[in-house]
Order: structure tokens, then sequence, then C-alpha cells
């Protein structure tokens, strides 16, 4: 019994941990909801909704925030993603309604799909037009990569 644990610390203490340390700092949430086939991320990004409706942020400004957001998170995801033909990472935040006299906090009113980012997982890892300096943020979107706006944003 204690062969196997020390064998199984021996392996976790040998695992890449600079591969975790590289990854962007997304605000939010991710869930990797399917690995194969058509991967889906879902991207709970209520956090960086709530700072571009405090920022009072114009809407393109706000959606260039979002789908670089949503790039951070599918290239966080994609080296797990051995056996995916493409990835798509579902952008959705968490509306809020009126305050509640009860309870004296806003209440829950639904989630807003906001958009969809998808990309082929051949172009990732062939790194097609360069796409990983987008996700630092240095680069213009390649082309191949599809962000469509499908919801709205709160006021601001």
């Amino acid at each position: 019994m204690k062969i196997r644990i020390v064998a199984v610390a021996t392996l976790i203490s040998t695992l890449p941990i600079a591969t975790f340390a590289a990854a962007p700092d997304v605000p939010g949430h991710a869930i990797l909801a399917r690995a194969e086939g058509s991967a889906l991320v879902i991207w709970d990004s209520t956090t960086e909704v709530a700072d571009i409706v405090k920022d009072k942020l114009d809407d393109a400004t706000a959606k260039s925030r979002l789908e670089r957001d949503a790039l951070d998170e599918a290239a966080i995801e994609a080296p797990k993603l051995t056996n995916a033909t493409s990835i798509t990472v579902r952008v959705v935040y968490t509306k809020s309604g009126d305050v509640s006299p009860v309870y004296g906090s806003p209440t829950f009113e639904g989630v807003e799909r906001y958009a969809t980012l998808t990309m082929s997982m051949n172009d990732v890892k062939n790194d097609r037009d360069k796409w990983k300096e987008a996700v630092a943020g240095t680069a213009a979107l390649p082309s191949w990569i599809n962000f469509s706006v499908s919801g709205d944003l709160p006021p601001r």
C-alpha cells in the first residue's frame, strides 16, 4: 500500500507545473463540458461583465475584451483536448434583477448566452497565423477564429 502512495506522489511531482503557471489569468470560471469531437468550454464571464458595466465600456470595447478572454480560455483548455476536432467557448453571464426587499440583494434573473468562440483544433495545434500572439494581445485575431455575438450586455 505504501509503495502505491509513493509512486502516485512521485508521478504528481513530475508533472509539468510550468504549463499551468503560464496560463493567462481569466476572470470568472470555465468548465470543460465536452473534451472529444467538438469540444465545448462554458465560460461564466459574470465577473468580467460586472467590470465592463462598472467601467462603462462601449459595446465595441466590451466585445473585444470578452473576445480576448474567451480566446485565453480556449488557450488554457486546448492542450487537454487530444481527441477534439474543434473547440468552442460559450460565453455566458448571470443576469441580476431588482433588489429583493426581503433579502436586500439583487434577484437572479437568468443566464445570458452572450457569444460563442469557435476554432479548428488543427489550426490551434499548428499555430496558424501565430494565433498564440493574439492571445497575448499583441496581434489581431486571425480570420479563422469565429467569435459570434448572440446576446446582449447589461446597460451601462
